[in-house]
């Protein structure tokens, strides 16, 4: 039976780095006691969050709180509870711990830890020693690895840490340590059941499902499987299909078991149809009966396939996405992390925003390669609203090089973390897809910036990531990076030549004279599909005096707007306009023009692509929300979970079959 260690009382405290070890050698005549704490803490979570609910640091959504804040991360934090009494060393689970560190017991250094895209196991047998009463588990964070942010060289990667954190163009630098996702404890005995793959498959008539469950089991086991409908208003008289049981003997090693699902309810994404769940529960006896270990999954079947556009040129990837039989135009926004310090977001905080973006009329949200695998909450509740998810790998473009990694070592720690993604969301029935990373590119030896474009599946890494989905996740569609040109930008001298296929941009009407010239540009656009449309537009009013703490917002190069909206002020557009008003007019008006003009530009460029459909498979806006109370920038709502005018222009498109 798992332990939920995020039921326990746990305790933080700061060190200096590696401070914590010598203030524990028996040896010593003195005693060291830490920096900071001990603090009430609370995990999961990071530590920057439970130092803000102490008052240790200040709000860093605040002014220019984030940099009061970095200190934080040249510290060593340290989580520590107390545990009950057990009768032997059980083994550690944490689904995502960032970045690296030690668990302890009795701060004996059990193990170790690095990087946040797999989960952690550690047997604490080593350090678990011969005391009798209960025992103290601590698990330590180190400081965080030095890693490139938006701007940088992707062929340099080493740690696989979210970028993101380290400032893009929408968020500041915060560097948040902490654990994501279950922390447990599981006795030996129960760690030895592990269920690897959840697979379902629908049949082409669409009649008949399969379920595929892959499990790595001990000598002698039996396991049970029952698949349910999840409850869901139906129409009247229309009673739910009936559920299936199965039980299987298992041998030693890796098993895999199937069955059949007759007539099954089938899952739609959003306006097409209803999202029909089924629970899935497996559970697993010893040969005396007994029960070793139990699962839950929520899955769904939905049949996918892809289809060229209407006159896409040769040699073209498809980019009609035809769904339970029926081709839909694929219409979304690009999903970052719904907080700075991620560890922290809640379900309630998801809830919303997918909900949202349901209410918008999406069917698709893109998670974005600089930042991570989105949550198990994430993927429910797209699973609930009807959202695909398009799910990327941890990597991103970084603009001086946004060459994927060639180094070996590297490229085989990414292919584990690529099927650890997999195993454990392949089976939502939201997933459509997985993609190799954000707008990785090659061609940069001669610095001309006209030969850049797209990486495909001949670079080693993305050939890794390709491997792994097509052994774990078979089927299932696999992205070398978006876009996957062959050119990487919708160039207008380019329209007519072939060349447009799976393009980015543009994100903002700075390159065009006017809402005419952008009118003009979308009315010949040719391109398959678009995955990045961006058109920057400000907070509300209330929402920049809430979090400016007292810096000036007027005008545009003062420090707040240099912190975080350096590049969607558009200061050279726009300053002269206004410069004849005071400063709260200025202001004012600055605001009501960029948010009018993101409504119109983003519904222009979208009500053309979908009016091409089938010529254009898809549009997504770049970017969806903010994680940070950026004053000004590409996204449809802001920090406060409050939707702009664009969100409402795009929701009237979208609405539209």
């Amino acid at each position: 039976m798992l332990f939920d260690l995020s039921k326990l009382r746990w305790q933080l405290s700061g060190w200096r780095p590696l401070l914590w070890k010598y203030a524990r050698v028996p040896e010593t005549t003195f005693w060291v006691e830490p920096e900071f704490g001990p603090l009430e803490g609370r995990l999961p979570g990071s530590v920057q969050e439970n130092l803000r609910r102490a008052g240790i640091l200040p709000d860093w959504h605040d002014g220019l709180n984030s940099r009061a804040v970095e200190w934080a991360e040249h510290r060593h934090w340290m989580f520590e509870t107390e545990l009950p009494e057990m009768a032997e060393a059980p083994v550690f689970l944490a689904e995502s711990l960032d970045y690296a560190g030690w668990v302890l017991v009795n701060r004996r250094v059990a193990g170790t830890f690095r990087g946040p895209h797999r989960p952690v196991e550690i047997d604490l047998a080593s350090a678990w020693g011969e005391e009798t009463g209960p025992r103290r588990l601590a698990i330590v964070f180190g400081t965080p690895p030095e890693v490139h942010g938006q701007v940088g060289y992707t062929s340099e990667t080493r740690e696989l840490k979210p970028r993101f954190n380290y400032s893009w163009d929408w968020c500041p630098r915060f560097v948040p340590a902490g654990a994501k996702g279950a922390l447990s404890l599981v006795p030996k005995k129960e760690h030895a059941v592990r269920l690897t793959a959840v697979r379902t498959e629908l049949a082409a008539d669409l009649r008949t499902a399969r379920v595929m469950v892959r499990m790595e089991l001990p000598e002698g086991c039996e396991v049970g499987i029952s698949l349910s409908p999840t409850e869901r208003p139906r129409p009247a008289g229309l009673a739910a299909p009936a559920g299936v049981e199965k039980k299987f003997v298992a041998t030693a090693g890796v098993n895999e078991f199937r069955f059949d699902v007759p007539s099954p309810e089938l899952w739609w994404p959003n306006g097409a149809g209803a999202q029909a769940l089924y629970d899935l529960k497996i559970v697993v006896r010893d040969t005396a009966g007994a029960v070793m270990r139990s699962f839950a999954r929520t899955v769904g079947f939905k049949q996918v396939e892809w289809r060229a556009c209407e006159g896409a040129p040769m040699g073209a990837r498809p980019w009609i996405c035809v769904v339970n039989g029926r081709p839909l135009f694929l219409q979304g926004v690009n999903w970052t992390p719904a907080r700075m310090a991620y560890q922290d977001a809640t379900r309630e905080e998801i809830d919303s925003l997918v909900g949202l973006y349901r209410d918008m009329g999406c069917n698709l949200l893109r998670v974005w390669g600089g930042a991570s695998l989105e949550s198990e909450q994430f993927y429910d509740a797209c699973d609930r609203a009807g959202l695909l998810v398009w799910q990327e790998f941890p990597l991103s473009s970084s603009g001086l090089d946004s060459v994927p990694p060639r180094d070996e070592q590297v490229i085989d720690e990414l292919r584990e973390v690529a099927r650890c993604f997999v195993r454990v969301r392949q089976h939502h029935a939201s997933l459509l897809m997985w993609c190799g990373g954000n707008e990785l590119q090659e061609g940069y030896e001669d610095g001309d910036w006209s030969k850049r474009h797209p990486c495909d599946e001949s670079h080693p890494c993305l050939a890794a990531f390709a491997e792994v989905v097509a052994e774990e996740d078979p089927g299932r569609r696999c992205l070398p990076t978006s876009p996957s040109g062959p050119s990487f930008l919708g160039k207008r001298e380019n329209f007519g030549k072939g060349v447009h296929h799976h393009v980015h941009g543009p994100w903002g009407l700075g390159d065009f004279k006017d809402l005419d010239d952008w009118r003009n540009y979308w009315a010949k656009d040719d391109a398959l599909f678009r995955s990045e449309v961006g058109v920057p537009g400000c907070a509300d009013l209330e929402l920049l005096r809430r979090h400016a703490d007292g810096e000036p917002l007027w005008p545009l190069d003062t420090p707040l707007w240099r912190h975080a909206a350096n590049w969607w002020t558009q200061d050279q557009r726009f300053a002269a306009k206004f410069a004849h008003l005071p400063p709260e007019e200025a202001l004012a008006a600055y605001v009501d023009e960029t948010r009018r003009e993101q409504a119109e530009g983003l519904a222009i460029a979208a009500r053309a692509c979908k009016e091409r459909f089938p010529r254009c498979g898809g549009f997504i806006v770049w970017m969806g929300h903010d994680c940070f109370p950026c004053p000004s920038n590409t996204s449809v709502i802001d920090f406060a979970g409050k939707p702009k005018p664009a969100w409402e222009a795009l929701k009237e498109i979208f609405a539209t079959d």
